[in-house]
């Protein structure tokens, strides 16, 4: 059965008839070639391959065709897990909009009301997408095919957005709720509490990377869900960046609660009937476990701000912070917890108080 928009028909003669466009003049006029064959399968397999030559001609190949070509390029270079955001980038966001002009007809106008349209997305989010897309186009630039239309374009400004953060006494409530002996996957969550590890972090920790005569953990991997040759599976992967591979010194009532339950030291901490847990699946068991604390939702990285909040509060040094936290530069920790690094600098002012002799001048 054709598909809406394919240009497949069937002839009155029996025969399958496909139309696609084989290239564009230089007036910006399409031309048109028609393919033939007995079976609506094979009209389509035909006019497929003839899309892919077609892609060989700048004039002719739209602006997403160019664009997912260079993300195919970079399949080897990056890890899995980045090939696939960059993938979900495009699928969701880029071809939608890009696959309607051709490379050679992009200005500056079209980036920008591009840009401008998706401005409801996440800062960091929208940086991604315009990076993976100027550094297609600088490419293109290079082949003499486009003009530099990237340089003049402009990101909206970042908003502030407050950093959610489980108050104490809900932080109490969720300790309380967590049920080891039910679960002990829920362990997790007083891991995420007193750490600062990432999900992904969490579900790859392996007993061999606790070292209960240091009472530290040590991150070596990471766990994520992604999409291979169209199939999804969980696994594992070195951590996100080099700062993230790090040894987290562990306070001793969480050392000790991990000693109580320790496993085989191949097996992981997170598991699901003794393989690796995906992580939605933790996200999932965590949403009930708020639940039954009476708190109300909030995602699973809220744990990561909640425990980099109390580690302020609690006098930490942001150097020291952000090196438990993984970040790779100490500018992106204070970035995101200023208002608690207010907060942090006002107490620790106070504290001078004690020096003042209160002998004012008269």
């Amino acid at each position: 059965m054709p598909r809406r928009g394919e240009n497949i028909y069937k002839r009155k003669d029996g025969r399958w008839e496909g139309r696609y466009i084989e290239s564009y003049s230089l007036n910006g006029k399409a031309k048109y070639r028609s393919v033939y064959a007995n079976t609506y399968n094979e009209v389509r397999f035909r006019m497929k391959k003839a899309n892919i030559d077609k892609r060989l001609s700048p004039i002719s190949i739209s602006a997403s065709d160019w664009i997912e070509n260079y993300i195919i390029s970079l399949k080897d270079k990056i890890k899995p897990s980045t090939y696939n955001v960059y993938m979900r980038y495009h699928r969701n966001h880029i071809k939608p909009f890009f696959n309607t002009i051709r490379l050679c007809k992009l200005s500056t106008e079209f980036l920008q009301v591009f840009i401008d349209s998706k401005s409801y997305l996440a800062p960091s989010t929208l940086k991604g997408i315009f990076t993976i897309l100027k550094q297609a186009l600088k490419i293109a630039y290079d082949k003499n095919y486009i003009d530099d239309i990237w340089s003049c374009a402009e990101l909206p400004k970042n908003r502030k957005n407050n950093v959610k953060v489980f108050t104490r006494e809900e932080q109490t409530l969720i300790e309380n709720a967590v049920n080891i002996d039910k679960n002990p996957n829920e362990i997790g969550i007083l891991i995420g509490l007193y750490t600062g590890l990432r999900l992904g972090e969490i579900c790859g920790l392996k007993w061999e990377d606790i070292n209960f005569v240091s009472s530290t953990l040590s991150v070596r991997r990471t766990v994520q869900r992604i999409t291979i040759d169209n199939k999804s599976i969980v696994t594992e992967f070195p951590p996100k960046s080099e700062s993230s591979r790090r040894t987290i010194p562990m306070p001793s009532f969480l050392c000790k609660i991990l000693r109580n339950i320790y496993g085989n030291s191949d097996d992981y901490i997170i598991k699901l009937y003794s393989h690796i847990m995906d992580p939605r699946t933790m996200q999932n068991q965590y949403q009930r476990l708020l639940k039954r604390a009476g708190v109300e939702y909030a995602n699973f990285h809220t744990i990561r701000h909640t425990f980099s909040v109390r580690a302020l509060e609690n006098g930490f040094d942001i150097k020291t912070l952000s090196e438990i936290l993984g970040h790779a530069d100490v500018s992106v920790t204070l970035k995101r917890y200023a208002h608690s690094l207010d907060e942090h600098k006002r107490k620790s002012m106070e504290r001078l108080n004690c020096i003042y002799s209160g002998n004012l001048p008269s």
